[in-house]
């Protein structure tokens, strides 16, 4: 087999970078040339299939494999703010590795803002705010009124919205999407344990699922699962 082949990705290579993934704590090994694979893999798909369910369901699993790697930059670039690590102990790929450092930079920024306020002992709302005279020759006397006012104005705001409110509307319009997106001939379940991947009716791979992930499979697939005890529908 050549080493072209060998390169070649697929949904289940793709679920399992997923899974192990969300699984670790540091970011995972995933090689160099992981975006330009799944950029391959993608014309593949869409030249030969159009837009799949396959296609639809690898997109979903690549935003999930971004969006955990983005958590644990964002974790890596503050610790290094202490420990001042660089990139080379950790898997980055070739792309991440200016937002680590972008992101770095911001955090040691903020900290040395902190630092210097705290050293020139000038933290508004201490008591070591300057003097009347040094504000009166600096032009900086109704600075802190300005400050004041600055901050309640989005205070209020929040007060309006409840903050235990925002997440279920947000909950229900996701479940809404979700529901939406089901098409003929397919059930939405949510699995009640670990599905290990199959092939659908229709002659699309599936899974392998996680227990407590809501798909869309199709109809003969969903009774099997609900049958086994291994998923429940999802009311429409």
């Amino acid at each position: 087999m050549s080493e072209e082949e060998n390169n070649i990705l697929t949904f289940s290579e793709l679920r399992k970078i997923q899974k192990e993934e969300d699984k670790q704590e540091e970011l995972t090994e995933i090689g160099d040339k992981f975006l330009l694979r799944v950029s391959n893999y993608f014309d593949r798909k869409e030249e030969a299939e159009g837009k799949s369910r396959e296609y639809k369901n690898s997109k979903r699993v690549l935003d999930k494999i971004i969006s955990l790697r983005e958590e644990k930059i964002v974790k890596e670039a503050r610790l290094s703010v202490r420990t001042d690590q660089d990139t080379t102990n950790l898997s980055l790929l070739p792309e991440e590795q200016e937002i680590f450092r972008e992101i770095k930079a911001e955090f040691q920024s903020h900290r040395n803002k902190v630092e210097e306020m705290i050293e020139s002992q000038t933290v508004p709302g201490t008591g070591n705010e300057p003097s009347q005279e040094v504000r009166e020759q600096t032009g900086t006397d109704s600075e802190p009124e300005k400050m004041d006012e600055t901050v309640e104005e989005p205070s209020q705001k929040e007060e309006k919205v409840s903050d235990e409110d925002e997440p279920e509307e947000t909950a229900e319009a996701d479940e809404e999407s979700e529901t939406e997106e089901v098409e003929e001939g397919y059930k939405l379940v949510r699995t009640t344990s670990d599905v290990p991947e199959f092939m659908g009716t229709d002659l699309e791979a599936y899974g392998p699922f996680d227990k407590g992930e809501k798909v869309s499979i199709p109809d003969d697939n969903a009774e099997i699962l609900v049958n086994r005890g291994n998923a429940e529908l999802v009311e429409e």
